[in-house]
């Protein structure tokens, strides 16, 4: 009996590890990019789902031609930074006076360098329609932006390391970020 009690004490340990990965992970993503509204994660599919909320109502002519130089962009970065093409969907929804646009990521083939280009990409194309969070890095006290930027880059760079089992979403909750297991 004693075995099977430290068994069942490792098997919590590990879940509640990589659950505490995939917390941080979706936390820090978005603290270090205000212009994401939400983040989800589909373990099944090791899908990551980034939301970008645009004001207004966005037309689907305006909407193809971003689709594809955003899958563009990410081709050619992947195909520099390791050769190899990566999956990438894009699909939005308007709901009255905004659209919210979804990105969904493979996050074994995701990277620090990747969301920054996607946020980059979104900010020049939408200026003033892109809805952002006023707590930017450069607004939060150093030593916190510092951190969960540090984390970022540790969690991407170990992504094909841990396996994050539970279904997540972080979203933006006036000042701060929630993440819930779904």
């Amino acid at each position: 009996m004693l075995g099977f009690k430290d068994w069942l004490t490792k098997a919590a340990g590990r879940k509640a590890a990589t659950d505490k990965t995939g917390i941080q992970l979706i936390a820090s993503i978005l603290a270090c990019y205000p212009e994401i509204e939400s983040v989800s994660y589909v373990p099944e599919a090791t899908e990551m789902t980034l939301d970008f909320v645009l004001e207004g109502k966005v037309a689907k002519e305006e909407l193809e031609p971003f689709a594809k130089l955003l899958d563009d962009s990410l081709q050619a970065y992947h195909e520099l930074d390791s050769g190899a093409p990566v999956w990438m969907a894009v699909e939005a929804e308007s709901h009255g006076r905004a659209t919210m646009v979804h990105i969904h990521r493979q996050l074994i083939t995701m990277t620090r360098g990747e969301l920054t280009l996607i946020t980059t990409l979104f900010r020049e194309t939408f200026t003033n329609r892109l809805k952002c969070d006023k707590h930017t890095p450069d607004q939060l006290e150093p030593e916190f932006a510092d951190a969960q930027s540090a984390v970022l880059d540790t969690l991407l760079d170990q992504n094909q390391e841990y396996r994050i089992k539970e279904k997540m979403i972080g979203i933006r909750d006036k000042d701060r970020v929630v993440v819930y297991n779904r």
